[in-house]
């Protein structure tokens, strides 16, 4: 049976989204939402939408008050070219973004609603509490405002909070307020063996902007420690942090910097920090025993993408293998769930395992979509 392709849109205003979706909503329609296409491999692909929203119409940057620190945008803005306007006033975006994301073109309404991270995340406040106010178009076509001036706000709920990793499953963002910061002076980096200092680099008093973890399959675990700040602040942490720990040695940004592993499966383990080392050396020893090309790349925060297998391996053979080894370690504080797969792997292996809070999150989305309008199946845990 031939599959119907959706119908694909371009609004250019925030009405004309708003009457698209109150058209849909009215018609029984399903909606899914285009930006940069940068994460459509990300999460099982859902259903196929009756109704597809090309948000690249909504692009404006609204609003830049340098002395504030605020930026306000439409949904449909590229992340680089906001960095770009953030730029001459001497700023960036408080949040950080993966940089193959945002050399693909990731927009702002794209970013938030899959909750996407860089590595510095230590010194600085999520996603999720850098969005100061956001225009949402909800599942009836209802324009909805959290912060600022407000068309009609959402008795209860935290509108920003909410839509930051949604997944377009409870409204389609429109445009967001965001948070900038004062751009950094200079940056320093430093290289250390293995995986065992980073937990002690966190602690310290260097206060690094990032410490990230590579490990290539075969090959020991690199640590990367990411400062930032003044010239002379950049210059003494980085001593600091070479002369307490030996065969460190100061380097530059390496070519995985912000880039995720790349391998036909990506799985995210997420572990408290004390026991990242522990996993880096799990999934050493896992890769021995099964054979399976793993390559581990993320923040000694203890949010890792596991790059499993290879070319010549069976996707799903090895996606299974893996999560059932990271879901029967004993160490409970673990979720593992995959990010990205063959459209094979989706129907074949559990892809979430256990999802803390499931419960309430199908209950927000009862509440938001009760149709089920919304980019059905594009959630966490099959939303």
């Amino acid at each position: 049976m031939t599959q119907t392709l959706p119908r694909l849109v371009r609004p250019e205003s925030i009405g004309e989204l708003s009457e698209l979706v109150s058209q849909a909503h009215a018609d029984g329609r399903t909606v899914a939402v285009y930006g940069g296409g940068s994460a459509l491999d990300d999460h099982p692909p859902g259903d196929t939408p009756s109704l597809l929203i090309d948000m690249s119409g909504l692009n404006r940057v609204i609003e830049h008050s340098p002395g504030d620190l605020i930026m306000v945008a439409e949904a449909g803005a590229r992340i680089a070219d906001l960095k770009d306007v953030a730029e001459t006033g001497d700023q960036e975006l408080l949040s950080d973004f993966p940089a193959d994301r945002v050399d693909s073109g990731s927009t702002l309404g794209g970013a938030i609603a899959t909750r996407a991270v860089g590595p510095r995340r230590i010194g600085r406040l999520p996603l999720r509490e850098v969005v100061l106010g956001i225009t949402v178009v909800l599942a009836d076509g209802t324009i909805a405002k959290a912060g600022g001036k407000v068309v009609k706000n959402v008795a209860g709920y935290d509108l920003s909070k909410l839509m930051t990793g949604s997944w377009g499953t409870l409204g389609i963002i429109a445009s967001a307020a965001i948070r900038l910061y004062p751009k950094a002076q200079a940056q320093g980096f430093v290289e250390i063996p293995g995986a065992e200092a980073a937990l002690g680099v966190l602690g310290s008093q260097v206060a690094p902007a990032a410490v990230e973890i590579d490990r290539s399959p075969g090959a020991q675990a690199t640590t990367v420690v990411m400062v930032e700040g003044l010239p002379e602040s950049v210059e003494s942490r980085t001593r600091q942090i070479i002369e307490a720990n030996p065969g460190a040695k100061s380097g530059f940004e390496p070519s995985w910097w912000a880039r995720r592993a790349q391998a036909p499966v990506t799985i995210r383990a997420s572990v408290s920090p004390a026991l990242v080392p522990e996993l880096v050396a799990q999934i050493a020893r896992l890769e021995d025993a099964i054979g399976y090309p793993i390559q581990l790349r993320g923040s000694a925060m203890g949010v890792f993408d596991l790059g499993v297998g290879a070319p010549d391996t069976d996707p799903a053979i090895a996606t299974r293998v893996v999560l059932e080894h990271l879901r029967t370690w004993d160490r409970k504080q673990l979720i593992a769930t995959v990010l990205c797969a063959p459209p094979a792997v989706w129907d074949e292996v559990d892809v979430w395992g256990d999802i803390p809070g499931f419960g309430l999150m199908r209950t927000i989305k009862d509440q938001f979509d009760p149709d089920g309008l919304l980019s059905p199946g594009r959630g966490t845990g099959g939303l």
